[in-house]
């Protein structure tokens, strides 16, 4: 080997270890930096020298690379972890806050409110005569009505709460993706006159990381070191160009529902996982099922309750009746959208009792009622001039409520409606409104309780209504899959602590896989003080041996030369 050789020996393991001493200082420097993946010098030997035949020796060591320490494979695992504790996340807080507000197991529940509403109509139906158990009826339907209400504004609170988290999330989200696109082009730009662009790759990784949080997403790396994302194989980031995500209201059978588009041209995606995922599935399988289920549980109650207490008699008749339901089209089917009532009428009849109030006397007149084919015009025109019952007007309110007069001396009652026109146009009903929106007790019996049903079939001291109502608490309805009131309403209490649980226990879950994860990144990519202490040591006498073999290759040419 030649002086020249030795000394190029010499030299390229002065730079190779100066440059890995430098690698391992950073790495040592940036321990605790967040997303910093550790740095490994990789070395290779130069080619040899010939120095005889068909020998060779080497030239020295070149440093080829300084590579950032990453395992994609597991990076990728690890984000989807995160999206997916993330997710469950959201389903726990959200779960966890409809089960408070349900708040079952307590004496302010509304299966416990129930029961005290029904056996108040039971402790009537034993004591009619009683003022007091009469008003109790009127306050505890008042406090069940209140209750629902109540519920359903924190429902929709709730709801309301779930789409300002979308909305944050999004924001959050677009700025993580405009960012990504612009390291992206900074990577493309730096990589294409020199080699790995290390520092940017990490800034790029910890924003893909947090993105990974907000919706799960799919990450794909270029030829030019730039990363393509994608949501549920749409592409929201392509090189440099940031496409971003919006929330679009969108109408779902007249509940506003929300979806998730990519910016640019409106597609349609669907995250699964992350908060934005979470947060979808939360609002579309919790907790408006949650309103939905409340509103029919309610529907049904205000229904069944008012087609009973519609067919019996108080302790007095009334003389003037106007429905509690507005009608939007008079002209219109009773069934049909255009006529808007809240409740179906079926093909049947009711029959309306007018008595002389001194006499006693009462005459029956049967009203034939098809919600599929009568109007309400239709039906004003049938007791008015079809059938003309004496001493009584029906008409139209100023609101085009059903109303029924009674001429001077005379009540009317009700009975054998088995159509429920009574029921689904207000007329003496117990509750008003349509679902839990605007439940409510009605002013007519609020104000005179002499006006609560109680009797059945005009029989004086009977409690056949009263009894009725107090049974329907576990009475079968079709419109509830055959259930009871009571059994619907624990059925869907039920269901919301089973999946409330399996919350729960998701979390625990995911949150033990993504911190398993992590551990394995930062076994791979995670700087050990330790470890570069011990190469420090080795890159240390790596570059003392090489400075003292250029010392001694430098004694060897001295000598020479004092002999020439």
């Amino acid at each position: 080997m030649s002086i020249n050789g030795a000394l190029h020996v010499g030299r390229s393991a002065l730079l190779a270890s100066q440059a890995a001493i430098q690698v391992a200082g950073n790495n040592m420097a940036n321990a605790a930096t967040e997303g910093y993946a550790r740095r490994r010098v990789h070395f290779t030997p130069l080619q040899g020298q010939q120095a005889g035949r068909n020998q060779f020796v080497g030239l020295g060591v070149d440093l080829v690379a300084v590579r950032r320490e990453v395992d994609t494979a597991l990076q990728s695992r690890f984000r989807e972890s995160v999206s997916q504790e993330q997710a469950s996340i959201m389903d726990q807080r959200f779960l966890s806050a409809i089960e408070t507000i349900q708040n079952e197991l307590t004496d302010n529940d509304i299966s416990s409110m129930l029961s005290e509403f029904f056996n108040s109509f039971s402790e009537l139906a034993n004591n009619a005569e009683d003022n007091s158990v009469r008003s109790l009826v009127i306050t505890q339907g008042s406090s069940l009505a209140d209750r629902l209400q109540s519920m359903r504004g924190d429902l929709t609170g709730v709801r309301s709460e779930v789409d300002r988290a979308l909305g944050a999330s999004v924001d959050e989200a677009n700025r993580l993706l405009d960012r990504i696109a612009e390291i992206n082009r900074e990577i493309a730009l730096a990589e294409s006159t020199a080699g790995e662009a290390s520092a940017l790759r990490d800034q790029r990784d910890v924003l893909i990381d947090n993105l990974s949080g907000i919706v799960d997403i799919d990450v794909v790396e270029q030829s030019t070191g730039s990363t393509d994302i994608f949501i549920d194989s749409v592409p929201v980031v392509l090189a440099a160009q940031s496409r971003g995500i919006e929330v679009r209201k969108e109408s779902q059978g007249g509940q506003g529902g929300v979806s998730i588009r990519v910016a640019a041209d409106g597609t349609l995606l669907n995250p699964t996982e992350g908060k934005i995922g979470g947060l979808l599935r939360q609002r579309d399988e919790t907790i408006q099922p949650t309103i939905d289920a409340l509103d029919q549980f309610t529907s049904q109650l205000i229904f069944q309750v008012n087609r009973l207490h519609s067919q019996g008699q108080g302790r007095i008749g009334q003389t003037s009746i106007t429905g509690t339901y507005s009608v939007d089209d008079t002209t219109a089917n009773l069934n049909s959208t255009d006529a808007d009532l809240g409740f179906p009428i079926s093909n049947g009849s009711l029959v309306l009792h007018v008595t002389n109030s001194q006499t006693g006397n009462r005459e029956s007149y049967q009203v034939n009622v098809n919600g599929n084919a009568d109007s309400l015009d239709d039906l004003v025109s049938r007791i008015n001039t079809t059938i003309g019952v004496p001493n009584v007007t029906a008409g139209l309110g100023t609101n085009n409520q059903f109303t029924l007069n009674a001429a001077a001396g005379y009540e009317l009652s009700f009975s054998e409606d088995s159509s429920g026109a009574l029921a689904a146009l207000g007329i003496n009903t117990f509750f008003t409104g349509k679902d839990a929106t605007d439940v409510g007790v009605n002013d007519t019996v609020v104000n005179n309780t002499n006006l609560l049903s109680m009797g059945a079939d005009h029989i004086g001291g009977s409690n056949g209504t009263a009894l009725a109502i107090a049974g329907l608490q576990d009475t079968s309805i079709s419109d509830l899959g055959d259930r009871s009131l009571r059994e619907y309403w624990q059925s869907s209490v039920n269901n919301l602590a089973v999946r409330t649980d399996a919350a729960n226990d998701a979390v625990t879950t995911n949150s033990l896989v993504r911190e398993n994860l992590y551990t394995q990144i930062q076994s791979v990519s995670g700087v050990s003080l330790d470890e570069e202490s011990i190469n420090l040591l080795t890159y240390q006498r790596q570059f003392q041996a090489a400075a003292r073999f250029i010392a001694v290759i430098d004694e060897a040419l001295q000598t020479l030369l004092s002999i020439a």
